[in-house]
Parts: C-alpha cells; structure tokens; sequence
C-alpha cells in the first residue's frame, strides 16, 4: 500500500478538487495501485489463494450439495409429523397454559429473569484508555547504546521534497540486537538500538509519517507479517534460531539460557514469534 489510513485520513473531496492537475494525476496513480490490491485481497478465497475454508464468508461456502442435502433432511423431518401427533402437541400446549394461569403472581415473578440495573446517565468518561491509567510494556529497561532517527523524504499528496527540520516524532521502540566476536574484541554484548519515527507537515497540507515498513511474509504463510517494528533483531535472532534446532532447546530453555547468560528476559511469546519469522524470512 502506498498510501496509509493516517494519510487516507486527511485526503477531503474539497482537498482533492483544488490540487493542481499534475499533483492530482500522481496521487492518482498511487490511489489506483491501492485500490487494486485491496480488491485483490477481497477476492481471495480458499479457492484461489491459501487461505483456509474457514476464513471464507458463511454464504460463500463450497460445499452447496452438503447444504442442500441439510436442508432436505430438515423438510423430510418437519413432514414426517403426522395427524396423530397433532392432537398430542395440542394437549401439551393446553397444559401448559394451564400450569401458568394456576401460579400466583409471587411465583410468577420468580420465573422471570431479574432485570440488570440500569446505567448511570451521569457517566461522562470517554471511550478508550482513562488519564492516569498504568500502561503496559517491557520491565526491563536496557541502556541504549545506538539511535537511528526515520524521517519522511516525500510528501505523499504532492511529492514535495520534506525537511527533517520541520519533522516532529510521533513514535518509538527499542530493538535489542547482539554484537558477534571478532579476533579484536572477544565475546558477545548486548546492544539496544532506539528508532525513532518522525512526522512532517509538508507545505500543502498535508502531514506525512514515515512508518516501519510491514509486509507478508510469503503467500503459504499469510498470517506470519515480517516488520522492522521488532524488539529482537537479525543477530539475536539468529542465537535463538541456534539455540532451538542446532541445540535442540525448548521454548523454555531458550529464555532460561538468555536470562542465565546474557541477562534479557524476554517471553516465551517472543521467542516463538522469532522462530516462525525468521523461518519465512528464510523461505523467501
């Protein structure tokens, strides 16, 4: 996609009527490669892509003879009840009625499920995170010891040339990568790098973030999403791959051997989610 929902956004019918004609015409052609790969993924389906049957919608099933057949045996069923039977279900419905009308109103209020309170019309909180609520994140805190800064080149509605002067950031992460041996310095350190994301407001308008770049891994694979936005990087990555099928160690003892010998703690979660990307990295 070229274009994000953060730029999506702030495009306006009134925005796109004023654009010059050749700014307009190139922020169509990144709207019409856009458009046509969403519409790609709309029609992907069991049938032409490798995704499971399950993903397919509740009316676009192909098993339609099994429905059908479905269908068929619940007409046979609700046929096969003869004139007989007719009298006996009118018997049970008298009853019925019957047993209901004989309950005194104390014992017909019991029946009846006790109402929920109502809510309180004065609640004025707004929908999401409350100020001042404790956040989640990582426990450890790692001394950084690199920082790459990502700025926007372009603007994305006009293509304007962008300053990182006028940048602000946005948002940030922490990747925590390992620093190989050589015959200079011996052993294995930690680093931890923090990237930084910036935002620039270009001169039409428009506001352009330069964001991590995410794409699916493989098309066997389309549930495993491989993203700069990572906390383990490529050389960390590749101790655990070692870990788990040249040595042989689970989930478990992977992360007992990171916090035993390097001091990082970090999930069982994580280290199950690196394995499998750096699995389809692989099969690219």
């Amino acid at each position: 996609m070229r274009l994000s929902d953060h730029d999506l956004l702030q495009l306006t019918e009134e925005e796109l009527l004023e654009l010059p004609e050749e700014v307009l015409r190139r922020l169509s052609v990144k709207l019409l490669y856009d458009l046509k790969e969403a519409r790609e993924r709309l029609k992907q389906t069991s049938r032409n892509s490798s995704r499971p049957p399950s993903s397919d919608l509740p009316w676009d099933k192909t098993n339609t003879g099994d429905e059908g057949e479905e269908q068929q045996q619940g007409q046979n069923e609700f046929a096969g009840v003869g004139d007989g039977d007719d009298d006996h279900a009118l018997d049970v419905e008298d009853a019925s009625k019957t047993e209901f009308e004989e309950k005194t109103p104390a014992e017909a209020d019991e029946t009846q499920p006790a109402k929920k309170p109502e809510a309180a019309t004065n609640d004025t909180r707004k929908a999401g995170k409350q100020m001042g609520a404790p956040g989640y994140g990582r426990e450890q805190k790692i001394a950084i010891t690199a920082e790459e800064h990502h700025y926007p080149k372009n603007c994305v509605r006009c293509d304007r040339k962008l300053k990182p002067d006028a940048a602000k950031a946005y948002t940030a992460f922490e990747t925590v990568d390992l620093e190989w041996a050589d015959l200079n310095k011996p052993g294995i350190h930690l680093t931890n790098t923090k990237h930084t994301y910036y935002e620039t407001v270009c001169t039409c308008g428009h506001c352009t973030q330069q964001a991590p770049h995410r794409q699916v891994s493989h098309h066997l694979t389309p549930t495993i999403l491989l993203s700069e936005w990572r906390l383990v990087g490529p050389g960390l990555a590749a101790l655990i791959v070692c870990l788990a099928y040249r040595m042989r160690l689970s989930r478990r003892r992977t992360q007992e051997f990171l916090n035993d010998w390097l001091g990082l703690a970090i999930s069982v979660g994580t280290i199950h989610a690196t394995l499998h990307e750096s699995g389809a990295a692989v099969a690219r």
